[in-house]
């Protein structure tokens, strides 16, 4: 397999949240595609958090993309390209549930969505989340913070109630990292 070649590219949507490039490409058979457009953002940084008494935190907001309601794992845009995965997951765990810990692990990058999206989730597992602060929410956001045992959320994965991906997937890879460390008690 080889990688199409950028022959042209241009800027079809540009605001402070996201970028649209839209690129012409040479197929490595020779073939030429015009308009191949890429979603251009920060990455993304989020956190499977379980707190001291083997719970494990999700936040409720509605999502204007689906327009729903979801149940998700702590996360946002990182603030900067270059930052630091396990400070901007730090960040967005006390942001969005006032919750922090002593123990972060960072687990890896995961493609979101390859075809059209360039930036990647972070995944950070947090060990021993307590509530230190209240929530410091943005002016549009509106989350509540719950906080489930294992047991739920395998529940709530199996029945669609939590559906987006990079939460499902995070919490596989996240609960898989929590009990091979032995924070979780089975």
């Amino acid at each position: 397999m080889q990688a199409w070649q950028i022959t042209e590219s241009k800027i079809a949507l540009e605001n402070p949240w996201i970028t649209v490039r839209q690129d012409r490409c040479r197929l490595p058979d020779g073939r030429t595609v015009d308009e191949y457009n890429v979603v251009v953002e920060n990455h993304v940084a989020c956190v499977v958090a379980l707190t001291t008494d083997q719970r494990v935190l999700l936040v409720e907001q509605y999502k204007h993309g689906i327009g729903e309601v979801t149940l998700e794992i702590p996360g946002g845009l990182f603030d900067a390209p270059d930052a630091d995965p396990i400070a901007e997951a730090r960040r967005e765990l006390r942001e969005e549930t006032g919750y922090d810990a002593p123990i972060f692990h960072l687990l890896g990058a995961l493609s979101i969505s390859p075809a059209r999206l360039s930036h990647r989730m972070y995944l950070v597992v947090a060990a021993n989340a307590t509530r230190v602060a209240e929530q410091d929410l943005d002016d549009n956001e509106e989350i509540r913070v719950h906080a489930f045992t294992l047991a739920e959320l395998e529940d709530m994965m199996r029945d669609g109630r939590i559906h987006a991906a990079t939460t499902v997937s995070g919490l596989y890879l996240g609960l898989d990292w929590l009990k091979r460390e032995k924070y979780i008690q089975i």
